[in-house]
């Protein structure tokens, strides 16, 4: 079975959709030591908590949020691109 597709008109339903983006940063934070952070592609108070502590670790300005700055320093930290 496959996921439902995802309407194109509706806004709010691409906004709850597991995004790839989200799981590269949510794996990467869990292996460093930021998680445990399920990686479900939902940005959530759980990610949202790894985040503000990888930022405050990192000393960047706190955000919380899925940042082009955050997958940057997370993509230097793995050797490897998150998208």
């Amino acid at each position: 079975a496959q996921p439902a597709a995802i309407p194109r008109n509706d806004p709010i339903a691409a906004l709850l959709a597991p995004n790839g983006r989200v799981v590269a940063v949510q794996r990467a934070l869990t292996d460093f030591g930021y998680g445990p952070v399920k990686p479900s592609g939902i940005y959530d108070t759980e990610t949202r908590g790894a985040i503000e502590r990888f930022e405050k670790a990192r000393r960047r300005p706190v955000t919380g949020q899925v940042s082009d700055q955050l997958v940057r320093d997370l993509a230097a930290l793995t050797g490897r691109p998150l998208e």
